[in-house]
């Protein structure tokens, strides 16, 4: 008879100033003897955005993987904040050693979990008309003021300015031209669109992210993505201070970001609960 082994697993909402918003998250603790192989297959069963692996840990330190249900991740953001608060229940600070090095996380008396992320490295640019027929809309349609640009930090980014909320509201990822992209390593797995035209007055700006993951995906809240953001609003708009983005609200997964655009930049975000229990294999 097989020996059935069990893993704790928490499942949070992470950017959520509620539970069930946010973007999801599954956290599985004492993962140290689970090969890539599993991680992988369990990553892909949650079918979460991410799926993360805590294999070590001490009083303030901990070793944590982190996998689509696709491939591993050497860092992402929202998996990065809901794992320290599992670890933490969302109380002091925390650093997470990744796979793009250690990440500190410090968590606030408001319950925000503030990171600070790998520098970001811009990658130049791309063709305006590409872009646009990337994404279903009129080349016109993007931001006079402000560049497309490619930007790194772990994941590619590649960042999009929109006019406005209509236009953000209407994208539709063109999935043939973003394989055919891919295949060319053109470096648009991952794909942020922005406009400052905010959904409400809480916040300074509205986004979208679509990915490749066993197809094209968008994605509810992503901490990489705007912590690249916020590096490019460093570089072209000299924006120094606090910013809040709304992200998730065409999938009904509404999410809210913070982020300090200053000489060390940090995302931040609230997190949620929903389910604990245990994984069975």
């Amino acid at each position: 008879m097989a020996v059935i082994k069990t893993y704790p697993i928490t499942i949070v909402d992470v950017f959520a100033e509620k539970s069930l918003a946010g973007n999801q998250l599954a956290v599985v603790d004492h993962a140290a003897d689970l090969s890539t192989k599993v991680m992988q297959a369990i990553a892909l069963e949650t079918n979460f955005s991410e799926t993360t692996f805590i294999i070590a840990k001490e009083v303030a330190q901990a070793k944590v993987r982190i996998f689509t249900p696709a491939l591993e991740l050497p860092f992402a953001g929202h998996p990065t904040i809901g794992t320290a608060w599992v670890l933490t229940q969302g109380r002091g600070e925390i650093i997470l050693d990744l796979k793009v090095g250690p990440v500190p996380v410090k968590f606030a008396d408001d319950g925000i979990g503030w990171m600070s992320p790998p520098e970001t490295i811009f990658a130049g640019p791309l063709e305006r008309n590409i872009a646009a027929e990337l994404i279903g809309i009129a080349p016109h349609a993007f931001s006079d003021q402000l560049p497309i640009e490619f930007a790194e930090n772990g994941p590619r980014f590649l960042l999009l300015p929109v006019k406005d909320l209509a236009t953000l509201k209407s994208v539709k990822l063109n999935a043939e031209l973003h394989q055919s992209l891919l295949q060319r390593d053109m470096g648009v797995q991952c794909v942020f669109i922005f406009t400052q035209d905010a959904y409400s007055d809480a916040a300074n700006y509205a986004s979208r992210m679509f990915f490749e993951s066993h197809g094209v995906r968008e994605d509810p809240a992503t901490g990489s993505a705007n912590a690249a953001f916020a590096a490019y609003l460093r570089k072209h708009c000299g924006e120094i201070g606090d910013v809040v983005v709304d992200q998730g609200v065409e999938i009904n997964r509404p999410s809210r970001l913070y982020l300090k655009v200053a000489e060390q930049i940090q995302v931040g975000g609230k997190v949620r609960q929903v389910i604990q229990g245990s994984l069975q294999l």
